[in-house]
């Protein structure tokens, strides 16, 4: 759960508004640029050596509203934090973490840049955003 306690510091630190669910995850929403936010969340998870991992992950767009699945791949080449996936009928940007290790730069980054890559193919999608707190 060292995850959980680092996302809550960097969210607390940046001033996001942050809650928890009955789920367990953990929802922030990230500001992205001026006037723009993108919720982002944390679940908690194992890999497959059953080693305490999350999964940070936020909503870009419905399957239906994106129909070039292979700019979508070329953008998994340009993502330093996260890679699109498919959750559902959702496309989203998902980056995972090893609790053990992550420190608080790590996962802050990661907040940060799983937001913006969604938030920037949620307004390329939509024109506007679509998810708050």
């Amino acid at each position: 759960m060292n995850i959980m306690n680092l996302a809550s510091q960097a969210a607390a630190m940046k001033g996001w508004p942050m809650r928890r669910e009955a789920n367990g995850d953990l929802r922030i929403e990230v500001v992205t640029q001026q006037g723009r936010t993108q919720v982002v969340n944390v679940t908690m998870a194992f890999d497959g050596d059953r080693d305490p991992c999350a999964f940070v992950w936020s909503k870009c767009a419905d399957v239906q509203a994106k129909n070039d699945p292979w700019a979508l791949l070329r953008l998994n080449m340009q993502l330093s934090y996260g890679r699109v996936a498919l959750k559902g009928n959702e496309i989203i940007i998902l980056h995972s973490l090893l609790d053990r290790t992550s420190d608080l730069t790590e996962v802050g980054k990661t907040l940060f840049w799983v937001a913006k890559a969604a938030d920037d193919i949620e307004q390329q999608t939509y024109g506007a955003y679509t998810d708050v707190l």
